[in-house]
């Protein structure tokens, strides 16, 4: 019997180190390191003992007005994993029984008896309830135990009338194994439970009485148990679900799946590649899911009021070349950089006088052209600048007169776009008149429809204009 029950013993601790091994980081399970595995508790309560010599002066009932005999215990566990732990335990209390009529040799006595008791034990630790389908994690756990000690005691028999000792068993150390049931409820850093620490003994003579066919004695403890997690993780093992992680992989993995079919701004281009997860439905993107900028001015083509900048040229904020002296040619084109204010120049930014027909005076020059969105007259705020020039160059020649010509992609029909061509013409016009108070009479409208493209059909903003000219 004995035999046996060391053997089942040993065979729950190395299935305890077993567990260990499996849970040490493999099949992407977290590892022991990233969590505090150690604790120190304390533990009082009830001793009771469960031999021949019984506490109670009628029946023989062990259970019957029990007295309170303490007990108290110390222990250190060290986590395996997550449900399985060691924990070296030590105790101390008292064996208390009688009085009890018993037959010491050939004469019967009615006895008390009393033993101090001592006891080491290691014992495998299984936690119920922190593996969890249900809970990220739980803070009530149930667990068993299972090991092998040894205790010690030395019992004194004493007649229960005159006190006189009738036996002793001296000081003996024996055999035991320890089991245990019993719960726990974490508080931060700290757990305590109530358990029932049942010992197996494998003598008859802890009482001095050694009776014929009868059980060995044993005896067991209540306990109220207190315990301390050590360590700096603030997280220890036995409190952590690890269906938590496996959870985490199979949300992560989701999360990827997601990544590689979900397209959030519908521009084709999966969420994982895609460096601009918020580019506006319909724009046209590179194959990284940034919008396409096709002058490389940072500014995307779908905000910009001139897609075709110069390269390097410097840009405001949509994307229109700066013109610092404000003559309607960029500073990238620019000959003149700082012309005065209000005068005219021509397509390289030089100024150009009127009175002076050999230097271009009274000729077509250039003025900054205006652009419109597909099928609109509204002059965009963007542009408003540009009139501004225009305005400018009016007021600072009182006998100047210029030709507004409206101009038309061809996605339309040649008449509709002629139509279209004076609208924007006209639209031009009123906004000189109502915001810079231009006379009406020197400025002239015409369409010219989609008659005279700047660029190709692939260009077609280029198309959807209006041109400033001088006239006589």
């Amino acid at each position: 019997m004995k035999r046996n029950l060391l053997l089942f013993t040993c065979c729950f601790l190395f299935l305890g180190s077993s567990l260990f091994a499996q849970s040490s980081g493999k099949y992407g399970l977290p590892k022991p390191k990233d969590y505090d595995r150690w604790s120190v508790g304390i533990s009082f309560g009830q001793t009771l003992f469960l031999g021949d010599v019984l506490k109670d002066s009628k029946n023989n009932n062990a259970f019957k007005d029990l007295p309170f005999t303490p007990n108290f215990g110390l222990q250190l566990t060290h986590q395996l994993s997550h449900s399985v732990g060691l924990r070296l335990s030590g105790s101390y209390g008292m064996f208390e029984g009688g009085p009890s009529r018993e037959k010491i040799g050939p004469t019967s006595y009615t006895v008390n008896f009393e033993s101090p008791v001592m006891e080491g034990a290691l014992e495998g630790v299984y936690t119920f309830g922190n593996i969890s389908h249900l809970k990220r994690n739980k803070k009530f756990h149930f667990y068993v135990s299972l090991g092998i000690g040894m205790f010690n005691f030395d019992g004194e028999l004493k007649d229960s009338a005159t006190k006189v000792l009738i036996a002793k068993t001296g000081n003996v150390s024996e055999l035991m194994i320890p089991a245990s049931l019993g719960f726990k409820y974490q508080i931060k850093k700290f757990d305590l439970g109530l358990s029932y620490d049942f010992r197996k003994t494998f003598t008859d003579k802890v009482d001095g009485v050694n009776k014929e066919l009868s059980e060995y004695d044993n005896y067991a403890f209540i306990r109220l148990n207190i315990n301390y997690s050590i360590g700096k993780k603030n997280k220890h093992m036995e409190w952590i679900n690890p269906m938590e992680v496996v959870y985490n992989d199979i949300a992560d993995l989701k999360d990827r799946v997601d990544l590689l079919s979900g397209d959030k701004d519908k521009d084709g281009v999966g969420d994982m590649f895609d460096k601009d997860n918020a580019t506006p439905e319909g724009q046209k993107v590179y194959g990284d899911g940034t919008s396409v900028d096709t002058d490389g001015d940072g500014i995307a083509d779908t905000k910009d009021g001139d897609p075709f900048s110069l390269k390097g040229a410097k840009v405001d904020a949509n994307g229109v070349e700066i013109d610092t002296d404000g003559d309607g040619v960029p500073d990238s084109r620019d000959l003149e950089p700082a012309t005065e204010k209000g005068k005219l120049v021509n397509f390289q930014g030089i100024t150009i006088k009127m009175d002076d027909p050999a230097n271009g005076g009274g000729a077509v020059s250039f003025l900054p052209s205006v652009f419109f969105d597909v099928n609109a007259s509204e002059v965009k705020q963007q542009y408003k600048d540009r009139i501004l020039v225009v305005a400018r160059a009016l007021k600072a020649n009182p006998e100047l007169k210029i030709m507004i010509t409206g101009n038309t992609d061809i996605t339309a029909s040649e008449q509709y776009n002629d139509k279209l061509g004076l609208k924007r013409a006209d639209a031009v016009k009123n906004h000189l008149v109502k915001v810079y108070g231009i006379d009406a009479a020197r400025l002239s409208t015409e369409s010219k429809g989609e008659k005279d493209p700047l660029a190709n059909t692939s260009n077609k903003p280029m198309n959807r204009r209006v041109d400033f000219s001088v006239v006589k």
